[in-house]
């Protein structure tokens, strides 16, 4: 296996959003946020991902992809951020097979919105839940590999915060700001995905296949969604230490087209629940940032009234960084960054 991940992060592009007033109230400067987009921000990290998909019907599979941590270096200055992270193949569990890992990212976090537009590209699972079935665990001493399973996932979230003012996602996401005070912010998010996933052959163990639903028993599955996302986000500050929790729970619509094992495509309109949690605790002083962040965002659908599907792409991630002075050349550059995107 060779993992890539590479993101992109665009801070402070402005959007043009249809009813985004600011607010009459007025604060003094610097008082909630001080802004630190002026320096470069170098910061290495070790990601951990945690990603799955649970099945369940008349028995429950969940299969996950061979997930391992990875490292990286992101540079970071005004609006723009670059960083790439890799993860060699002998980090990987061999109990639990070979996963090869495509997972892009464009962030664009603004005082008022966050963008999160990505591609993320898995193939070879392991049934991780095995030994729950009663009839699985007679028949495997160690995880069942599914090397041709293969999950592409593609979309944009967007998130609108209502109290930029005083509260901020990028001192606690991308570090280019830092909370001075204790705040918080409704949040309405919204979002476009897309999902597929195919095998070579039926996803459902052969020792199950007699008992499994029809319906069940696909070999590719697309799916296309669009979700609802309202929430409230909050960041307790200490000191220069912080505490941001961001929880969102909301309803998704859900376009369905199915290839079963027996040649029929049948496809469903169906709805069901998302909820999607950023977390981030960590230390934020002018020049040295530290922070531990973590990221959920699960789906729950109904396939068919007797089938139900989950998907979950997570994250944790360890942050340690430095702000620079521009001088010189690397000044010059920062003077032309603002004649494209004015601060």
């Amino acid at each position: 296996m060779r993992l890539y991940s590479l993101f992109f992060i665009l801070v402070g592009v402005p959007f043009v959003v249809l009813g985004q007033g600011d607010s009459a109230a007025i604060i003094k400067p610097n008082e909630y946020i001080t802004d630190k987009s002026n320096f470069i921000n170098i910061s290495v990290f070790n990601r951990n991902p945690n990603n799955l998909i649970n099945l369940e019907s008349k028995f429950n599979l969940t299969f996950k992809p061979n997930d391992v941590f990875n490292q990286g270096i992101k540079i970071q200055h005004k609006w723009f951020g670059l960083g790439i992270g890799f993860s060699p193949k002998k980090l990987q569990d061999d109990k639990r097979g070979s996963t090869d890992e495509l997972d892009l990212h464009l962030y664009v976090y603004s005082k008022r919105q966050y963008l999160d537009a990505y591609f993320i590209s898995y193939k070879g699972f392991y049934l991780e839940n095995f030994k729950q079935n009663d009839t699985l665990k007679k028949y495997y001493n160690s995880f069942p590999l599914m090397p041709d399973l293969s999950i592409i996932t593609t979309g944009l979230t967007y998130l609108h915060l209502f109290n930029h003012q005083k509260f901020s996602l990028r001192a606690s996401f991308t570090q280019n700001e830092i909370q001075r005070k204790s705040a918080g912010s409704f949040i309405l998010g919204s979002s476009l995905k897309y999902m597929r996933k195919e095998n070579s052959g039926n996803i459902i163990p052969k020792e199950l296949r007699s008992i499994a639903l029809a319906d069940q028993q696909f070999v590719q599955v697309s799916f296309y969604d669009i979700s609802i996302l309202p929430g409230y986000a909050h960041t307790f500050v200490y000191k220069r230490f912080y505490l941001t929790l961001v929880p969102m729970l909301g309803v998704a619509l859900q376009y369905q087209n199915f290839s079963t094992v027996d040649e029929r495509n049948p496809t469903r309109v169906s709805n069901g629940f998302r909820s999607l949690s950023k977390v981030s605790i960590g230390y934020n002083s002018d020049r040295f940032f530290c922070a531990l962040t973590g990221t959920n965002d699960t789906y729950n659908y109904v396939l068919i009234p007797e089938v139900r599907l989950r998907t979950q792409i997570s994250e944790a991630r360890v942050i340690i960084g430095y702000r620079f002075n521009t001088t010189g050349f690397i000044q010059k550059i920062s003077n032309q960054m603002d004649k494209i995107i004015k601060p």
